[in-house]
């Protein structure tokens, strides 16, 4: 604070930015230093602080250090940002937790066994989970086409932790989420979008009651190799739950006009011992 205090006084007596003269001081910074310096004190003088140290690092070295503590998901600044988002949209968090966990059900029996707890594993569900808890953000615009305007909330929302690109991801995944896919400028070659984007959808259709759906009865399967998705469901699921399985069936036409499949299949009754 001494230093400061010496600093302003060096500009008092001066009169004038043209007529500052100190050692170090660049060009540029010549009109600005005195707001600076006006702004840091009072700032130390309300925070009672009466030593700052210059840090050695910049801008680039804060990024690095932010990025690399996101893989600690306590400390990840994203998951803050997704939830003041969706408290400051009154989503109904029931709903979209139940729909995440669903979806992450889903996309866990759509991955490979051997990848299962891999870190990139683990980074994609994280990323779904947000889309999961988002999906309904459009509401606060208009049921109509909710999810044309919840896509456009993220893809300009301010959020802190999350690049554009990021942002743009999660937007496509909300966009996605419902009705046709031909609207979506999405690579389908990239396996792990599409196994995110088949497992988000099909936990709106399972939840689309607003409870937890009945998964009894329920075999979800996924072959990389002929790009195909199936859910197998038995007879007395498909009876029981008429409302989802002709959302399930329409769902497969959905997908008739990607590289990717997705089949509804009933199960084969067991055969009664003789």
């Amino acid at each position: 604070m001494d230093g400061l205090n010496w600093l302003i006084k060096q500009l008092v007596r001066a009169g004038h930015v043209d007529h500052v003269r100190l050692e170090g001081l660049r060009e540029d910074r010549r009109a600005v230093i005195g707001g600076g310096a006006s702004v840091l004190r009072a700032l130390m003088q309300l925070l009672d602080i009466e030593k700052l140290d210059v840090a050695q690092g910049a801008l680039r070295q804060g990024v690095l250090f932010e990025m690399v503590e996101r893989d600690d998901h306590a400390t990840d600044v994203r998951d803050i940002s997704i939830q003041r988002l969706a408290q400051k949209f009154t989503i109904d968090q029931t709903q979209s937790q139940r729909v995440s966990r669903v979806a992450l059900q889903l996309f866990s029996k759509a991955i490979a066994n051997s990848e299962f707890d891999s870190p990139l594993v683990q980074k994609l569900k994280r990323k779904l989970s947000w889309a999961a808890t988002m999906h309904e953000v459009g509401f606060a615009i208009s049921h109509t086409d909710y999810h044309k305007h919840g896509a456009y909330i993220l893809e300009n929302a301010d959020l802190l932790g999350f690049s554009m690109q990021e942002l743009q991801r999660l937007g496509l995944l909300v966009l996605g989420h419902r009705g046709k896919l031909r609207k979506l400028e999405a690579n389908f070659e990239e396996v792990e979008f599409v196994k995110m984007l088949i497992a988000l959808r099909m936990a709106v259709i399972l939840c689309h009651a607003r409870k937890n759906p009945d998964q009894t009865g329920l075999e979800f399967f996924c072959n990389d190799k002929t790009k195909t998705f199936t859910l197998e469901a038995d007879a007395d699921w498909i009876e029981g739950y008429p409302q989802s399985a002709h959302l399930l069936r329409q769902e497969v036409i959905a997908w008739q006009k990607t590289p990717w499949a997705f089949a509804f299949t009933q199960a084969a009754r067991a055969k009664q011992p003789a």
